[in-house]
């Protein structure tokens, strides 16, 4: 074999090598999911729905502050992939929009409405509702 020959298997061997590496460190890198509905029934605040139909993977507490809700997650992540919130049938037939800021260890929900063509805040500690609901979900590693 000539010298360019063998340069040219090695190089093959170690993009061989490379690639196989990082496909292992693609497999090894464990995903985390948040997924959860959120509901305010009364005064006592936020609480993740677990019930017989629903079951929360990861939120370990629900606060408001400034008039946003707080999720906590019970990890802390590297990397965030993807995180949805959305209104329910209900909470969207009332005309309420969510979205969020998103940390490693804690999603900001900030909640508004549309009022005469204005998008307007609305404080997450004044709804109240015994069916409307808050679907949850992030993907995490």
């Amino acid at each position: 074999m000539n010298r360019l020959s063998r340069i040219s298997f090695l190089v093959a061997i170690l993009s061989l090598t490379i690639s196989i590496y990082g496909q292992t460190q693609i497999h090894n890198n464990k995903k985390i999911e948040v997924a959860g509905v959120i509901r305010c029934t009364d005064g006592k605040g936020w609480f993740a729905i677990n019930d017989e139909n629903h079951a929360s993977i990861n939120i370990e507490a629900i606060r408001v502050k400034d008039g946003a809700i707080l999720l906590f997650f019970s990890f802390s992540a590297t990397t965030i992939h993807s995180f949805i919130v959305t209104p329910d049938e209900i909470f969207a037939q009332a005309g309420f929009l969510v979205g969020a800021t998103v940390r490693p260890n804690l999603a900001v929900i900030h909640i508004s409405r549309i009022i005469n063509g204005n998008v307007v805040p609305v404080d997450a500690s004044t709804i109240r509702s015994e069916l409307g609901d808050f679907w949850i979900y992030g993907l995490f590693s």
